[in-house]
């Protein structure tokens, strides 16, 4: 008989549940009406990362004899993740930094690997920040971050990125260290005012 834990007390499910996904239907209502969100998964002792994705919700359940779910307080999870994300820029300004040292070198295709990675980041970091934003019920434009607005430290961020896609483009190796080391990184730094003020958003 399929059992189910969610925080490690015994949950009743309807009978007839044969996927995931028919479990899950169950829990988010119950759950909507609460500040938690589930946050992670196991069947049978076995974490599921991907336990809101449309392909583990077709996942049969006739052989799975335990279903452990956890669930957070919304707001105290975005409150971690804010910080997590603001802790996290100036080591992206750190290796801004350090690839553009790397393009004044003489090793470009490692250049080029640092400079790849560094904006894969900056571009997940700016979903985070969206997602964030929405999450803590505000728009980036209408953040306030005092004397500007969420937005703007963003945008920072986006033309500092337009600007080292010029210089690459144009194969200036030198200017595009400078974009690095004079641009983005100090907009990276900057960015942390956006994460704090949602925080303080979250508080109140």
């Amino acid at each position: 008989m399929l059992e189910c834990l969610i925080n490690d007390q015994p949950k009743s499910l309807v009978s007839g549940l044969k996927t995931w996904g028919d479990v899950l239907s169950q829990l988010q209502p119950e759950l909507a009406g609460t500040s938690h969100s589930v946050t992670a998964v196991r069947f049978d002792g076995v974490d599921q990362p991907t336990f809101s994705s449309p392909e583990l919700a077709d996942t049969p359940l006739g052989d799975v004899e335990l279903i452990e779910v956890e669930t957070s307080d919304r707001q105290r999870l975005l409150r971690s993740t804010l910080w997590t994300a603001g802790d996290s820029l100036p080591r992206l300004a750190t290796a801004a930094c350090r690839t553009a040292q790397a393009f004044r070198g003489d090793d470009l295709a490692d250049a080029h690997r640092q400079l790849a990675g560094l904006i894969e980041c900056v571009r997940t970091l700016t979903l985070l920040t969206i997602a964030s934003a929405a999450a803590a019920g505000v728009t980036l434009e209408t953040l306030d971050c005092g004397t500007r607005n969420g937005d703007y430290f963003l945008g920072r961020v986006a033309l500092a990125l337009d600007a080292l896609a010029q210089w690459q483009d144009g194969r200036e190796w030198p200017c595009l260290a400078d974009a690095l080391e004079n641009d983005l990184a100090p907009a990276l730094l900057q960015w942390g005012v956006v994460f704090e003020a949602m925080h303080d958003r979250c508080v109140a």
